[in-house]
């Protein structure tokens, strides 16, 4: 017989096993992210499979698996593998493949993004949203770093931060690093790092040094194994979606964005409109767009 501790038991009706992992990811250990990171990535997988062939494709030893399911507040490695058998079970199944065997290439392309999108929006932290919103708002500065591939999206949303708030600055790693703004910061200074994988070094430390001089550190990243998340005060998943090349969909990514974005907006609305009018009355003064 499979049996649950009182702790699952009692949260069992509110907290699913995804809302459980990352309610544990601080405290857990290099080998337990792993393990939480296939659970995340590979449910059906898991559900079934044996100790010995998890510990193998995983890469961690047995005991890690079992300490993992120990540290989710579970009795045993069975009794978590049995609440992810209910999960999977109490979700109507779309067939993905099936839905979309008669669409063109790029109706499939699109399916498969907004697959994606879902699931991703599913196991979303609100809280943890709200939370970033708060800090941003009460920022006397927000610096954004990002690095290689993960710079076009911190370009996109600085720029869309300090067009709403007008306290931004992006940071680039080779063209414009502004190490004098680490000398600035204050407990007021909220730093966002957006990193995926291959994580550089560069952000990291610049996200570091920010933190040990008392600012607030969001992190928008993609796994539970991620440097950033032992150093973030928020940290939030926006995994990519890999397509058949290896390279990665940023589309939760962005909507992510424009979650954040549209929530400052309707925190600060009238402050928000007056000052977008002011920033018309710039370009049209200068005559720099054609409409």
């Amino acid at each position: 017989m499979l049996y649950l501790s009182y702790d699952i038991l009692f949260m069992e009706v509110t907290m699913s096993l995804d809302q459980l992992i990352y309610e544990k990811i601080p405290s857990l250990s290099a080998g337990q992210r792993k393990v939480a990171e296939y659970i995340l990535n590979n449910k059906d997988e898991f559900s079934y499979a044996t100790l010995a062939k998890l510990s193998k494709d995983i890469s961690v030893s047995e005991t890690t698996v079992i300490r993992f399911a120990y540290s989710l507040g579970f009795d045993s490695f069975s009794a978590m593998q049995q609440k992810l058998r209910e999960e999977i079970l109490s979700v109507p199944q779309r067939n993905l493949e099936g839905q979309i065997q008669n669409q063109t290439f790029y109706q499939k392309i699109f399916s498969r993004e907004m697959q994606a999108l879902q699931d991703w929006i599913s196991h979303i932290d609100e809280e943890l949203l709200d939370k970033t919103v708060e800090a941003l708002l009460n920022a006397d500065h927000i610096l954004v770093t990002g690095a290689r591939s993960s710079y076009h999206a911190a370009n996109w949303f600085g720029n869309r931060l300090n067009l709403l708030l007008g306290n931004t600055h992006i940071i680039q790693e080779f063209y414009d690093p502004r190490f004098d703004l680490l000398n600035h910061i204050t407990d007021k200074t909220v730093v966002i790092s957006i990193a995926f994988a291959r994580y550089t070094k560069w952000t990291y430390r610049y996200a570091d040094s920010a933190k040990k001089m008392g600012a607030t550190l969001v992190s928008i990243t993609d796994s539970v194994s991620s440097p950033f998340f032992n150093i973030s005060d928020y940290t939030i998943l926006a995994a990519p979606l890999k397509d058949s090349m290896g390279f990665s969909s940023p589309i939760c990514m962005y909507c992510l964005f424009d979650a954040i974005i549209s929530k400052i907006h309707d925190e600060r609305k009238d402050m928000i409109v007056e000052r977008l009018k002011q920033y018309e009355d710039t370009y049209r003064d200068f005559d720099m767009y054609y409409e």
